[in-house]
């Protein structure tokens, strides 16, 4: 009835109430791509600001070959359904641009890169995963489905980070479904860094939002879930993209986040357990106003400025450490250490003199 309907609503398109926002940016044909000058041209009074947004991508200067702007929404973007069905999940979604951080088809199908591309940005971004028919396996079939985090990626870590703005989203082809965190509050047990500071174990996998744990953090020794993952624990989270791709799973509940299967055509037999999926196309976009966006990306260039110069000042160290042992003879010395150790008191070597 309606009140289900009504309750539905603001659960899982809690932005549905701006309906008339939209159709009257699609009647007016108002975009801030289409404002000419960059601003974004006046609302009525008492209409909220909001905005079926522009996507955008890196433009190489020098590029022989330009992807398609998303493999998620056909062109024009706002004429895609899904599209317009996410905005109305979020006021970030629905504030004028989504930015291309990355695609699996136009930088190749990489966990890696995809973390790289992620990692120092400074703003929300949406995540967004195709899975291929494994039907013919007894698995789930294609479907399309995600995480948004309002949370910025701003470090590797073995544990959990972030706050209870974002959530896992199913858009297709089963019905639509939004599952954000069952507690309240924006930082929960978060410290001053966003990471997961509560003792209880229970308590802790309430608020576990978001992971991102590259092998290479640990050099794999760490006994943890290699990737990135949404709820669940470290080991096993509720949504995880493995670091090689080969371990991705989603289970259908989790303490963090609100029960319901992400995968779809997935059998009621397997609905509620964790099932393996298979990426067949990955994109993630950096969310939210001009400014935001231009902010983030900013960001994530200071951040990987002081990362080439942090590598530079270890590669200039090492080579002043080999540099000074090579003037000092200690290079030498260290090398034909072992001849000194293989022959006699005498310097002689103790096999030629028995062959003697």
């Amino acid at each position: 009835g309606p009140a289900a309907l009504l309750e539905w609503a603001e659960t899982t398109t809690p932005m549905m109430s701006a309906l008339p926002t939209f159709l009257f940016v699609l009647f007016a044909f108002f975009s801030p791509a289409l404002s000419g000058d960059g601003k974004e041209p006046p609302f009525p009074h008492g209409v909220t600001p909001l905005w079926i947004p522009s996507l955008t991508i890196d433009q190489p200067i020098q590029s022989k070959y330009t992807s398609p702007t998303s493999s998620f929404f056909p062109a024009p973007s706002s004429s895609s359904f899904d599209l317009f069905a996410l905005c109305c999940t979020s006021l970030t979604l629905a504030s004028g641009r989504w930015h291309r951080l990355f695609s699996s088809e136009a930088n190749g199908l990489s966990c890696n890169r995809l973390m790289h591309s992620l990692l120092g940005y400074g703003g929300p971004t949406i995540i967004l995963i195709r899975s291929k028919d494994l039907s013919d396996k007894g698995e789930c079939g294609s479907g399309v489905f995600g995480v948004y985090t309002f949370t910025p990626w701003s470090q590797e870590s073995s544990g959990f980070y972030g706050n209870s703005d974002c959530f896992l989203f199913r858009l297709g082809p089963d019905p639509m479904a939004v599952y954000r965190p069952k507690g309240g509050g924006d930082t929960g047990g978060m410290d001053a860094f966003g990471t997961n500071s509560t003792t209880s174990n229970e308590e802790s996998e309430t608020r576990n939002y978001m992971y991102f744990n590259p092998e290479a953090r640990s050099k794999g020794y760490d006994g943890l879930a290699h990737g990135i993952g949404f709820g669940g624990t470290s080991d096993s989270p509720r949504l995880f993209i493995d670091e090689v791709l080969d371990g991705c799973r989603a289970a259908s509940e989790d303490l963090t986040y609100d029960k319901g299967p992400l995968l779809s055509g997935l059998k009621e037999s397997i609905s509620n357990t964790m099932s393996h999926f298979e990426v067949e196309a990955i994109e993630a976009w950096g969310v939210g106003t001009q400014q935001v966006v231009n902010g983030s990306l900013l960001a994530r260039d200071g951040e990987r400025e002081d990362a080439q110069k942090r590598i530079r000042q270890a590669m200039k160290g090492a080579k002043g450490a080999f540099l000074e042992d090579m003037q000092s003879g200690l290079m030498g010395n260290k090398n034909f250490q072992h001849r000194d150790q293989m022959r006699g008191r005498d310097g002689g070597c103790d096999m030629d003199e028995a062959e003697e």
